[in-house]
């Protein structure tokens, strides 16, 4: 039976938000930073290249790979590297273009509509939600319909699927007469498989239900005002343009652009940045690059010390953890090492076993019916060969 392994690590978003120290997410984050601040013309120049020339593959070479498979894995592969680079320039030259730290205040909240004592009106509210939808990041397509296919038919037992079929035949029409046997075989491998794929399924299924568990014990609330009043809202209708407060040891809800902080004010920026030390906050900016910049407390970071007044610029997949949550997605996902050690022996022991099943029907049908012609019937052999090779 093939062994199939869960991926039990927990995904690099959570309930909207990046886990501590997750390498992966600070990576994409200073890969990002390093781009928006390229000042190049050149560079910018070379960017628009390479996402323009995306767009215009030749019809030739579309029809080439579809025709010729021998090149598809090498080809898909290089075009999935270029699509992810034009995804990191796309995004890196989406964010060069925002200037939420560069303006003042009043500026600012006059753009978004807001005002820093009343807050937003209900109304106003209400648009806004419509508009930029709820303040949480898109999780992962589930894929339901792949991962059922893999299910049944990763792995082994995709020649469990082809002993299946191979018992049935000997059964009927090859069988003469034919063998109940064999046909009780094919439903044993039925039910072997349906078995394997019900075990992959409640591994799955344990598992996701561990990391929802993990993710509804994080306080979704936070302090904002509407309609001149502070109110605790879910952090799942906050809008651009409502005015939050934030206390030590809260967690940055969306983007913010800070408005008004304590002279104290320390923010821990470890699950999005992978900084280490917490950094000072202020409501100047500091850097003309948006992600390096003071004056902004992105989704996923911490209030570590102080008290902070700001303004919400950004919600939802609009925030850096949210394009970051998409560029992420947007690769394959990779293997653990047990994964590819699990895969690599059952690679293995298919080959073995596909080399012993092979060599028992050729030593049949070479040596031992031309001189034992009723030694063992045609329908004998091949359930016996495929005996071999599901007994590996």
């Amino acid at each position: 039976m093939d062994i199939q392994i869960a991926d039990s690590r927990p995904p690099t978003v959570s309930n909207g938000l990046p886990r501590r120290g997750d390498l992966q997410t600070a990576a994409e984050f200073h890969t990002l930073s390093l781009q928006i601040g390229e000042a190049d013309g050149r560079s910018i120049e070379r960017r628009r290249r390479v996402f323009q020339s995306l767009r215009r593959l030749p019809r030739w070479r579309e029809l080439l790979y579809t025709l010729v498979p021998i090149f598809t894995a090498h080809q898909q592969r290089e075009r999935d590297e270029q699509q992810r680079e034009a995804a990191y320039l796309q995004v890196a030259d989406d964010m060069r273009l925002l200037t939420y730290h560069l303006l003042e205040v009043d500026e600012l909240l006059m753009h978004l509509g807001t005002s820093p004592v009343r807050g937003l009106e209900g109304a106003a509210v209400e648009r806004r939600i419509a508009r930029h939808g709820p303040n949480s990041v898109s999780p992962p397509s589930r894929r339901v319909a792949l991962r059922v296919f893999s299910w049944f038919f990763a792995g082994f037992n995709r020649f469990l699927w082809v002993a299946m079929v191979v018992f049935f035949l000997c059964w009927k029409p090859i069988g003469n007469p034919p063998q109940s046997g064999n046909l009780a075989l094919a439903i044993v491998i039925v039910f072997v498989i349906c078995l394997q794929a019900s075990f992959s399924a409640w591994q799955e299924w344990i598992t996701h239900r561990a990391m929802h568990s993990i993710s509804s014990m994080v306080t979704a609330e936070t302090t904002a005002l509407r309609d001149g009043a502070r109110v605790r809202l879910p952090q799942r209708e906050l809008v651009p343009g409502d005015m939050v407060f934030l206390q030590p040891g809260d967690l940055v809800p969306a983007d913010i652009r800070l408005v008004d902080v304590s002279l104290d004010l320390l923010l821990d920026r470890s699950a999005l940045s992978g900084a280490p030390d917490p950094t000072i906050g202020t409501t100047g900016y500091t850097s003309t690059n948006y992600l390096e910049t003071r004056n902004m407390a992105m989704m996923g970071a911490h209030v570590a010390q102080g008290q902070l007044t700001g303004v919400v610029v950004a919600t939802g997949d609009r925030t850096v953890v949210g394009r970051i949550s998409q560029l992420v997605m947007s690769k394959p996902p990779g293997r653990t090492i047990l994964q590819i050690e699990v895969h690599r022996l059952v690679n293995w022991l298919t080959t073995v076993s596909l080399a012993v099943g092979t060599l028992f029907v050729l030593l049949w049908a070479v040596w031992l019916r031309p001189k034992y012609p009723g030694f063992m019937s045609v329908s004998d052999a091949l359930a016996n060969g495929v005996g071999v090779l599901v007994t590996f």
